[in-house]
C-alpha cells in the first residue's frame, strides 16, 4: 500500500480512516527506506518497496494525524535533518508572491509547509511529538558527531551527540532546555561510541507552563 497525500481535508481524513481501518497508526519507521521494521508504517520521501506513507520529512505538518502513535524509531534519519532555519530568502518570496496574489496561503502550505520556525531539527522533534500518544516512546540510531560514519556521508548535515538531547528535556540539569523550549521530552536513555554510533530512546512528556520557568520552579511538575 502507497499513498501519497496532499495537504487537503479530504486526503488528510482518507489517510487517518486507513491508518486506523488497518491498524496501522501504532508504531512509525520514519525514514525507512526499503528496510521497513515488522510491524510499522513506513513513511519515506521515495516511494520504496514497503513505504506507505510517502512524505518529506522536512515538510511540515506530515500527513500523520496527532497522537496516533505509541512508538516511533528512526535509524540514521536525524543526520539528514538541517539543523537551521528555513532561507529567509525563500520564506520573503513566498510572502511576496502571496502579497501580490500570485499564490495562496493555501497553496503554500501546501507545496511548501511551515517554513517560520526557529530550527529545521527543533521542528523535526516537535513533530515526532505532535504524532505521539501522551507517553510514546521515540526510538533512534545515529552516528555519532565527529565519527568516520558521520563524516563518509555527503548528506549528513546535522552532528548529533548526547548534549544535543539536553535541549529537549525541561529537567535536564543543564536547564538547557529554556534557550528555545521545544516541545518537552524526557531522555530515558543514551548509548554512545564517540568512535561509532549513538542510540536514544525518549518519552513524550505533556506541555506544562513551568517548563518554561527555571528548573528551580518546577519542582511542583513531579509531584503530578
Amino acid at each position: 500500500m502507497n499513498i501519497k497525500p496532499s495537504s487537503s481535508s479530504e486526503n488528510k481524513k482518507k489517510l487517518s480512516r486507513i491508518l486506523k481501518d488497518k491498524n496501522l497508526g501504532v508504531k512509525y519507521d520514519i525514514g525507512c527506506g526499503a528496510n521497513k521494521m515488522s510491524g510499522f508504517t513506513g513513511v519515506d520521501i521515495r516511494p520504496l518497496p514497503g513505504v506507505d506513507i510517502v512524505a518529506d520529512l522536512e515538510k511540515y505538518p506530515w500527513p500523520i494525524p496527532s497522537e496516533s502513535a505509541s512508538l516511533v524509531v528512526c535509524s540514521h534519519v536525524l543526520e539528514h535533518i538541517q539543523p537551521g532555519k528555513v532561507d529567509a530568502r525563500i520564506i520573503g518570496l513566498a510572502e511576496l508572491l502571496e502579497k501580490k496574489k500570485i499564490i495562496t496561503k493555501k497553496e503554500i502550505m501546501e507545496y511548501m509547509g511551515e517554513m517560520d520556525f526557529e530550527s529545521t531539527f527543533i521542528r523535526f522533534m516537535d513533530e515526532i511529538w505532535r504524532i505521539l500518544k501522551p507517553g510514546g516512546e521515540f526510538l533512534f540510531r545515529v552516528p555519532y558527531a565527529g565519527t568516520t560514519g558521520y563524516y563518509q556521508d555527503p548528506t549528513h548535515v546535522n552532528p548529533i551527540t548526547e548534549a544535543k538531547m539536553y535541549y529537549f528535556d525541561p529537567f535536564h540539569p543543564s536547564n538547557l532546555y529554556k534557550i528555545y523550549r521545544p516541545k518537552p521530552w524526557e531522555i530515558v536513555h543514551q548509548f554512545w561510541d564517540t568512535e561509532a554510533i549513538m542510540e536514544v530512546l525518549l518519552i513524550k512528556r505533556r506541555e506544562d507552563k513551568s517548563f518554561s520557568k527555571h528548573v528551580e520552579f518546577r519542582k511542583e511538575y513531579e509531584k503530578k
